[in-house]
């Protein structure tokens, strides 16, 4: 297994994804550990708003990153032309990137509590990302609630001009105006 491989076997595709589940239940339990029942309401609001800030990532990153700086849009052009392949970040690269830019700031600018919510919201969301993109490449007879979901990912890849960034949400393209259609 090569840790900066951005195909990866079937099992080091599956470890990936299960670290992000990993990471979210681990940050959970620090939370949990870390919070007094009183607190609970405004750590609840930070984990929120974690969620809200990861879509954000996910459509900047997305949009300016990978369609846009040498060399990850190379990589990623990779993942259009190949959809099926098991083709993502290395979890490695993703891990030393959620903590040195999401954990450990807010760690640093945030009440403990509060600083573990927000990562858990942001790690949540990316987990939560990883799975649904996942599904729209992978499943075969994606339930009907995924099937739009897949139309407005495949609008991504197959548009002549580039549109829907977004894959966790629509909010950011349509606030952007790249939307498509």
């Amino acid at each position: 297994m090569r840790l900066l491989s951005f195909e990866h076997s079937l099992t080091t595709y599956y470890a990936d994804l299960a670290a992000y589940g990993v990471g979210v239940l681990g940050l959970g339990l620090a939370l949990g550990g870390a919070m007094s029942a009183q607190e609970g309401p405004g750590v609840a609001l930070m984990v929120v708003l974690g969620l809200v800030v990861w879509t954000l990532l996910e459509y900047l990153i997305h949009r300016f990153v990978l369609h846009g700086l040498d060399p990850f849009r190379r990589w990623h052009a990779a993942h259009h032309q190949r959809p099926e392949a098991l083709i993502c970040t290395p979890t490695l690269l993703s891990a030393l990137a959620f903590t040195g830019l999401v954990l450990w700031p807010s760690l640093a600018g945030l009440p403990s509590p509060w600083g573990l919510a927000l990562s858990l919201g942001v790690l949540t969301g990316a987990f939560v990302y990883s799975l649904l993109h996942h599904a729209l490449h992978h499943l075969r007879a994606p339930p009907l609630a995924l099937r739009r979901w897949q139309r407005w990912h495949r609008c991504h890849h197959h548009s002549p001009q580039p549109v829907c960034y977004g894959v966790s949400t629509r909010v950011w393209d349509r606030l952007f105006g790249s939307a498509g259609r």
